[in-house]
C-alpha cells in the first residue's frame, strides 16, 4: 500500500519532538520535509531541536529541515500585546513559573543544518511540483509558514490533500483564559487557513487531553529499551512533571497530554478520535481578551456558512497508547 506523503510544520519542542520520532520510526508515512517556525521556543532554537530529533534518529541523509517565519504575521507588531512579550517571563510563586520546553532538548548536539532554502519557498515548490491532493500537512505549532505560502500562492491550498493541525480549544485552553497555545501565537494565520477551503481537520486540547500518557505507561515505553522508546520516556516524564505544576488533576494522576502525536496518530488512523463534528470554526482575530480564540459555531439550523473543518472533541487513550507503543517496538526490532 502507498504510504502517505506528509510535510510535518512544527515548533519543536517536546510534544513535537514525540511526534517526529513516530513519524520517522514508525514506517507508516513518506515524510518529504520538516519545516520549522517560532512558537514553543525561537526559530533557532525549534529548529535546531528539529534537527537534533533527525540525526538522532539516524535520518539525517532522508530527512530535510527548512528554517521558517521567525515571527508571527500582525500579533507581535503592537509592543503591549501580550504575544509580543512571549515567552512569558517567569515570575516566581505563580503557576507560570515553569518552562515546559527547555532550551534544548535532552538530545546530543548535532552537525546538522537546516536547508539553504526558506520553509515557505520549499513549501510552494514542493506543493505545486507535485500532484494535486498528493501531499496533507501535519501542522503541529503556529501556522505562520502555511498562512505565508497561501497568501504568496493563490493555489497552494486547493492543491493539498489535507491538512491535519494541532491547536485550538472548545472548552479547554491554555495560553490564556479563551486560547490556545499554537493558534495564541499567530491568531491571523490560523484564520487565514481556516479561510483557505482546504480538507482540515482540528486536534484541539479536547482531545488531547483525553489521550494523556501515565509515569507508569512511560516506564512501559522505556522498557522496549530502544534509545528512541527512552527518549520518547523521558519526555513524556519532563512534560509529567511541568503539568504538575500548573493542574492538580494531572498531577494527582502523573500524567500528561502528548498533544502533536495525537495530531499525527488521526491523520493516519481517523479512529483514535472519539468524538469530533463538522464545525464552522474560526478564529478571534479582534485583539480584545478572547485573542485567538477558536470559535465553534453549534447553533443548530442557524448558520448559514458550511462547515470548514472537522472538530475533534475526545480521543481513545488507549487506542493512541497501543499506537505508539507499537511503533516503537516495531523499529526496536528493526534497528
Amino acid at each position: 500500500m502507498t504510504k502517505p506523503k506528509i510535510i510535518m510544520d512544527v515548533d519543536t519542542g517536546t510534544d513535537d519532538a514525540v511526534a517526529l520520532t513516530l513519524a520517522m520510526l514508525g514506517g507508516e508515512v513518506e515524510l518529504l520535509g520538516v519545516t520549522t517556525v517560532n512558537g514553543n521556543l525561537e526559530l533557532k532554537l525549534t529548529t535546531d531541536n528539529t534537527l537534533r530529533v533527525v540525526d538522532y534518529c539516524g535520518k539525517g541523509d532522508q530527512v530535510k529541515v527548512y528554517s521558517g517565519c521567525e515571527y508571527p504575521l500582525v500579533s507581535t507588531l503592537s509592543p503591549t500585546s501580550a504575544q509580543s512579550l512571549h515567552p512569558i517571563p517567569k515570575r516566581e510563586g505563580t503557576k507560570v513559573a515553569f518552562a515546559m520546553h527547555g532550551d534544548h532538548l535532552p538530545l546530543p548536539e548535532t552537525n546538522l543544518k537546516p536547508q539553504a532554502k526558506g520553509a515557505v519557498l520549499w513549501l510552494i515548490e514542493t506543493i505545486m511540483a507535485a500532484e494535486p491532493g498528493s501531499i496533507s500537512i501535519v501542522a503541529l505549532g503556529p501556522l505562520t509558514n502555511i498562512a505565508t505560502a497561501m497568501r504568496a500562492e493563490p493555489s497552494f491550498a486547493s492543491r493539498l490533500k489535507e491538512i491535519v493541525l494541532m491547536g485550538g480549544g472548545d472548552r479547554v485552553c491554555n495560553a490564556s483564559p479563551a486560547a490556545e497555545f499554537n493558534i495564541w501565537t499567530d491568531p491571523e494565520a490560523a484564520e487565514i487557513v481556516l479561510q483557505s477551503g482546504c480538507k482540515l481537520s482540528i486536534i484541539p486540547l479536547d482531545a488531547t487531553h483525553e489521550a494523556e500518557i501515565s509515569a507508569s505507561e512511560a516506564d512501559e515505553l522505556a522498557a522496549i529499551g530502544s534509545k528512541e522508546a527512552r527518549f520518547v520516556a523521558d519526555v513524556i516524564r519532563g512534560r509529567i512533571g511541568g503539568y504538575s505544576l500548573r493542574d492538580p488533576d494531572l498531577a494527582a494522576r502523573q500524567a500528561a497530554p502528548l498533544h502533536d502525536a495525537l495530531a499525527l496518530c488521526y491523520l493516519l488512523h481517523p479512529e483514535c478520535v472519539s468524538k469530533k463534528l463538522e464545525a464552522v470554526c474560526h478564529v478571534d482575530i479582534s485583539g480584545g481578551r478572547a485573542y485567538g480564540r477558536t470559535v465553534v459555531d453549534r447553533r443548530a439550523n442557524l448558520v448559514s456558512e458550511a462547515p470548514n473543518c472537522t472538530f475533534a472533541l475526545g480521543a481513545d487513550r488507549e487506542w493512541f497508547l497501543q499506537w505508539m507503543s507499537g511503533l516503537l517496538k516495531q523499529a526496536a526490532l528493526g534497528s
